[in-house]
């Protein structure tokens, strides 16, 4: 039980909307993890801390790094879309990598399947996304020339 423990945890701290659906439902904790009763109380706790609000804004923040970091024009482009295309993105690809040029690319290929099937985006995401995905695509390939 202990794992399902760790992984709602560590799902509840990448997910702020799965946290409110916690606050809201709590027994929904016990219909998504096998938790013992010990865990489950301590879940509870924890989403109802004021603390874990900080704790997913680390969490997001440490997400968002890569993407700010290799793609400031796209990200500028964006604008206030950024906030749902990043969330949409997370929950997409709900496990981050650690390397950032692995994240930036992922999130550029993400971005590239997501503008051909949505117009909505701005139209100054194309060519900051065009460019900034060719950067990120060689620094990638340089990073792993490197480490061979």
């Amino acid at each position: 039980m202990l794992v399902e423990f760790q992984q709602a945890l560590a799902d509840l701290t990448a997910s702020p909307e799965l946290c409110n659906e916690a606050r809201r439902e709590p027994a929904m904790l016990r219909r998504r993890y096998a938790l013992s009763e010990r865990e489950w109380q301590r879940l509870v706790g924890i989403v109802q801390h004021p603390g874990m609000e900080c704790a997913c804004i680390v969490y997001r923040a440490n997400r968002l790094a890569p993407l700010a970091l290799n793609l400031p024009q796209t990200c500028r482009a964006l604008g206030p879309r950024l906030r749902d295309v990043a969330s949409d993105y997370w929950r997409t690809y709900p496990e981050g990598n650690v390397h950032f040029y692995v994240e930036a690319d992922r999130f550029c290929c993400y971005l590239q399947a997501r503008l051909i099937a949505d117009d909505t985006l701005p139209a100054a995401v194309l060519p900051a996304l065009a460019a900034e995905a060719a950067a990120v695509a060689a620094a990638l390939i340089e990073s792993q020339t490197e480490a061979a």
